[in-house]
């Protein structure tokens, strides 16, 4: 008779597997761009286009990594 070896195969919660994307990601530094931009030529979307690149410019700035 042939005998068999059960393998055992461990299936980690999603809640750990999470956990291990979260510290995984905390640990790598990463590289960002902002993106703005309007969808007419007209005055309002000119001065939608300066408010957006002032607040990602702030936004970017202030934080040092």
């Amino acid at each position: 008779m042939l005998a068999f070896t059960r393998k055992v195969q461990k299936i980690e919660s999603r809640a750990s597997l999470r956990q291990n994307a979260i510290d995984a990601t905390m640990q790598q530094k990463r590289r960002v761009a902002a993106y703005a931009r309007v969808s007419t030529d007209s005055d309002e979307q000119q001065s939608s286009y300066e408010a957006q690149v002032d607040f990602y410019t702030r936004h970017i700035q202030s934080n040092p990594e």
